[in-house]
């Protein structure tokens, strides 16, 4: 990344910056693009058939939303487990 490509976008980010931030960042800009380089060759190399390609992405696993239980099941439990209950609802403290 040449030192005038660091100017404008120290303009466009608003950030005052001294000739020497400006190389530093030059060579840190240096240092990333080249990692990213690497990555990009090796993503470009790697060969992927349709098979592994079905393999590598995720897929969402998805079940039918079926009731399991009767209406009212656990409601005795959970009236029983709970402090304080009022006309068969829970009773909480207020929050707000």
């Amino acid at each position: 990344m040449e030192l005038e490509d660091i100017k404008k976008l120290a303009n466009l980010a608003r950030i005052d910056m001294s000739d020497e931030e400006m190389e530093g960042i030059a060579v840190d800009f240096k240092s990333i693009l080249a990692y990213v380089g690497q990555i990009q060759e090796v993503s470009a190399h790697k060969d992927l058939n349709e098979k592994n390609r079905e393999d590598y992405f995720l897929k969402n696993i998805m079940r039918d939303d079926i009731v399991t239980n009767d209406r009212g099941e656990y409601s005795e439990k959970i009236m029983n487990e709970m402090p304080d209950t009022q006309d068969g609802f829970l009773k909480v403290k207020q929050i707000l």
